[in-house]
């Protein structure tokens, strides 16, 4: 199932956002659509938003984080659920 998620950067900084166990393609930046490239990192510009397309894989939790090897460790990542 393909379902669309949006990164929402309310802050000054950037941020590369990776899905692992996927790729994913970049559908819209601030909310104008165009068909974008494949890719599992992002880069969300600061105080933008950046929706991406992404197929749904194999059923389990996957990880989803900033790659700011700082922001990680302080916790900016989530999983990306998947279920059968």
């Amino acid at each position: 199932q393909r379902v669309e998620m949006t990164f929402h950067n309310m802050s000054m900084m950037g941020h590369p956002m990776h899905l692992h166990g996927h790729h994913f393609q970049v559908v819209a930046i601030n909310g104008t659509r165009f068909a974008g490239a494949l890719r599992d990192t992002v880069y969300v510009p600061p105080m933008s938003m950046v929706t991406v397309a992404v197929d749904a894989g194999e059923a389990a939790e996957w990880m989803l984080h900033c790659h700011h090897m700082p922001h990680l460790a302080s916790g900016m990542m989530t999983t990306f659920a998947v279920s059968g």
